[in-house]
């Protein structure tokens, strides 16, 4: 068996360089990885402006001033003011450019209102106060968004806010999902004898689909070596990654693993992890495979630590760490397992980990209950009080 992080690098290291790129408008580029590091064409903001509705003018005359102020413009935004006269000051709104000689935005809440129109302050006001400065965002030439950054909405409003329209991105990644078992019947359908519903075909194709992949349903395979090797052959020819739930395990009726011997190579099949030890990495032709346990939580398991980081690395994207938390457990797991455990859980009020009270990998609501994944190091008991790394499941998405 591999360790995780040694199946990991092993994975991650036959895939080639991403290719192709997209040049798509705004609007449709959310979930796209981009090709290219986006660095500012402007300043953001691109002139010094107020930060809150009240009266712009300079700090030193506003504070020593012993006669009501006059106000001497109105500026709003979208609207450019004249230069400040001296001794007065300029109505100004939320936006709007501040005008020269102006230093200084006193919010309207801090100024008596007189019956002539002038103005006098009730607080004392600070050069720079409520004035957001040029470039107080973004610079111009500032990298604003590194090349391959999945983008999220966020982003999206941070290029539009340099007036980028367009964006170049990676083509979305083609997967092709296949379940694999006689027992396995649709929703909808009715269940013979020994019979149970596909739960884990509709579950990855959501997964991959979250991704950005342009996901392509192939059906559930049937114990038969022969159409498992036709099913997957036509998929290598129109997909850039082939998955499948079931069919990697070592019974005489998982034909998986056989049928990619057939037509590509098998790089390993095993990995140290529970749930989630029959796992299958290989090629047939361009085509990447990944074969995921048919136990609906270590298909889930396995997507979220194995196949999500080489869809997007075959997708382009940069592939940080998940963002993991130590905090106190809440249990006691005094029987730890050879290899490291995955158990699902959930943060509560008083910041320590909770698990989920049955962790068997078929009890796929011990996913849908939970918030994240506590690990257990291989051999290692977790006593009540002690910490331990908390991923949610916010950083596997």
């Amino acid at each position: 068996m591999k360790s995780l992080d040694d199946a990991l690098n092993v994975l991650l290291g036959t895939l080639s360089a991403p290719r192709g790129t997209e040049s798509l408008p705004l609007g449709q580029a959310l979930g796209r990885i981009l090709v290219r590091d986006i660095t500012s064409p402007m300043d953001v903001p691109s002139y010094d402006n107020s930060q809150m509705d009240g009266y712009a003018g300079r700090a030193v005359e506003m504070n020593n001033a012993l006669e009501p102020l006059t106000v001497s413009q109105r500026i709003a935004a979208g609207h450019p003011g004249g230069p400040l006269d001296p001794g007065t000051v300029a109505r100004i709104f939320t936006g709007a450019p501040v005008p020269e000689g102006a230093d200084a935005v006193v919010m309207q809440e801090q100024v008596a209102v007189l019956d002539d129109g002038r103005i006098r302050l009730t607080a004392p006001v600070a050069p720079g106060q409520n004035i957001r400065p040029r470039a107080g965002d973004l610079a111009v030439g500032r990298v604003i968004l590194p090349a391959g950054r999945r983008l999220a909405p966020a982003d999206l409003g941070l290029c539009a806010s340099v007036g980028m329209g367009m964006l170049d991105v990676r083509p979305r990644v083609r997967v092709a999902v296949f379940s694999s078992g006689d027992e396995l019947r649709q929703p909808g359908q009715s269940l013979g004898v020994g019979q149970i519903y596909d739960s884990n075909r509709p579950m990855i194709i959501a997964l991959a689909r979250s991704l950005g992949a342009e996901v392509t349903d192939m059906g559930c395979l049937p114990d038969r070596l022969d159409v498992t090797r036709d099913g997957l052959a036509g998929a290598a020819g129109a997909a850039d990654v082939i998955l499948t739930c079931g069919g990697v395990s070592v019974g005489e009726e998982d034909h998986i693993k056989a049928a990619i011997r057939s037509l590509g190579s098998l790089d390993l099949w095993r990995i140290a992890i529970k749930p989630g030890k029959p796992f299958a990495c290989g090629r047939i032709g361009e085509a990447l495979f990944m074969g995921m346990p048919g136990n609906p939580v270590a298909a889930w398991v396995t997507f979220a630590l194995l196949v999500r980081p080489a869809i997007l690395a075959v997708a382009g994207a940069s592939i940080p760490s998940p963002r993991a938390w130590r905090v106190p457990a809440a249990f006691d797991w005094p029987r730890p397992d050879l290899r490291l455990e995955f158990l699902r859980g959930w943060i509560d009020d008083q910041g320590c980990a909770q698990i989920h009270s049955r962790q068997n990998s078929a009890v796929l609501s011990s996913v849908t209950d939970s918030e994240g994944l506590i690990e257990v190091l291989p051999s290692t008991p977790v006593s009540r009080g002690e910490f331990v790394r908390f991923i949610p499941y916010t950083a596997l998405s």
